[in-house]
């Protein structure tokens, strides 16, 4: 026989399901109470209500008659004896309280209700001449006087354990429906959880018994999915990207090899001094990307970082270096170079990686500059903060090249074309920002397009 599928409630159900649930078992109480009642009085463990009243009569006739000693008054009736002036001759079984009752009713005055139970009186005037005041109310007696004299009225009894009975009857309704509910809840915490711990292999587990929370954990393994999957896609992206760049250093390796090699060859030859300065130009630039090729292969290696340490630098150092690079670069293409003193200041810095960012933005601008156009490499201090500004005189950067210039391969054909470029050089500058705990900012001037290196003075 196939098992049934309990589905699950909504929450208005449930609500629903806990009102008519708790009412239900409140009546059920009720009723017990009820025939737990009758059940007593059948068995004279108490009398009902009325006895009192309905009696009271008989003792006042035989209380009259004579036939009756006060002695022998039934327990359930309070009783005192009074001369002809009212004053208290006996307080028979009354306290101070009952009796200030029966002084009252014996004047003809209002009866000074303080009892939760209204008081009743009977005057009896006895063989003797006295006056006997019985007093009563409509409360339900107990069988045993020793009983009616120590325990509190019965209806106040009865009363509380009816009171605590539908009290613990809503208590363990609410538990019971508040642990539903927990329950639950400890589901949806246990998946935000999962979730934020980035445990996206781990399908969520446990099936909720309301119906929202329910709908809730299918949405929240549903998003599961789709993040594993989109970092599924990133990962391979990634990987795609680690190969390119690999291939791209490997097949780097040949070409440089022969501009060095030709370079070395050229500058053992007698040359013009002009010529020869080029030739050492060129052979300084291949021997730096021949560096820049091994630390490219070993970022890409895999399992590999850069094996880089921080190292004390001072930044008129850096520039002077930054300046020849410059100048190198400028001049081959008949571009002017400028680059103002800077301050004093020693740095902490992952040296080769900022000499080559500061290459790369250097080799842009001089790229996309005309010939005849202007680059200024600047480098200045503001507050805890060194900015390292280069700035050009070329078409500047269009607006997805402002918004995508640090993407690794962004190309665009409209912003600042040239064959042959990989997209890499503004991809490595913000990434060695970062490393330094700083950010590269793009922008157009004016004059043309501006690359700052922000970084924190340490």
């Amino acid at each position: 026989m196939e098992k049934r599928i309990k589905k699950p409630a909504g929450l208005t159900a449930l609500f629903w399901r806990y009102l008519l649930t708790t009412g239900a078992v409140i009546i059920l109480l009720a009723i017990l109470w009820w025939f737990w009642m009758i059940v007593m009085m059948r068995n004279g463990i108490v009398y009902p209500a009325n006895t009192a009243a309905n009696g009271v009569e008989t003792v006042v006739q035989a209380l009259s008659a004579g036939e009756l000693d006060t002695a022998d008054i039934p327990y359930f009736y309070r009783w005192a004896i009074f001369d002809d002036r009212g004053e208290v001759l006996s307080d028979g079984n009354m306290d101070q309280r009952h009796l200030d009752y029966a002084k009252a009713a014996l004047a003809g005055e209002p009866d000074p209700q303080g009892m939760f139970y209204s008081q009743y009186h009977r005057l009896t005037q006895m063989p003797d001449g006295t006056t006997c005041v019985i007093q009563y109310d409509y409360s339900m007696p107990y069988g045993s006087e020793v009983l009616q004299g120590r325990l509190p009225e019965f209806q106040t009894c009865a009363a509380i354990i009816l009171l605590l009975s539908w009290l613990a009857a809503g208590a363990i309704s609410t538990h019971h429906f508040a642990g539903l509910l927990r329950r639950d809840a400890a589901l949806l915490t246990g998946a935000t959880e999962t979730i934020a711990q980035q445990r996206l292999d781990t399908p969520l587990s446990g099936k909720a018994r309301v119906r929202e929370f329910g709908e809730t954990l299918t949405a929240m393994e549903q998003m599961r999915l789709s993040l594993a999957q989109s970092l599924e896609r990133q990962w391979a992206m990634e990987q795609q990207r680690r190969l390119e760049l690999a291939a791209l250093t490997h097949d780097l390796k040949t070409p440089l090899t022969v501009i060095s090699g030709n370079a070395e060859l050229l500058a053992e030859d007698s040359l013009p001094a002009a010529q020869g300065e080029m030739v050492n130009t060129i052979l300084h630039s291949a021997l730096r990307l021949q560096d820049y090729v091994a630390q490219l292969r070993a970022m890409t290696a895999e399992g590999a970082e850069a094996d880089q340490k921080k190292e004390t630098a001072d930044l008129a150092d850096l520039v002077c270096g930054w300046r020849g690079i410059g100048q190198s670069l400028c001049s081959a293409k008949q571009i002017r170079f400028q680059c103002p003193s800077v301050p004093k200041l020693e740095l902490s810095v992952y040296r080769t990686s900022l000499d080559r960012v500061v290459s790369n933005l250097l080799d842009n601008a001089v790229r996309y500059t005309p010939v005849g156009g202007q680059i200024t490499l600047t480098a200045f201090r503001e507050g805890d903060r060194l900015t390292i500004a280069v700035e050009d005189s070329g078409p500047g950067f269009s607006l997805e090249a402002l918004a995508r210039g640090e993407q690794a391969f962004f190309t665009s054909d409209a912003s600042r074309p040239q064959e042959g470029h990989m997209g890499m050089g503004l991809y490595f500058a913000g990434q060695a920002a970062k490393r330094h705990g700083g950010s590269l900012r793009l922008a157009n001037t004016e004059q043309g397009a501006r690359a700052e290196l922000v970084l924190p003075i340490n």
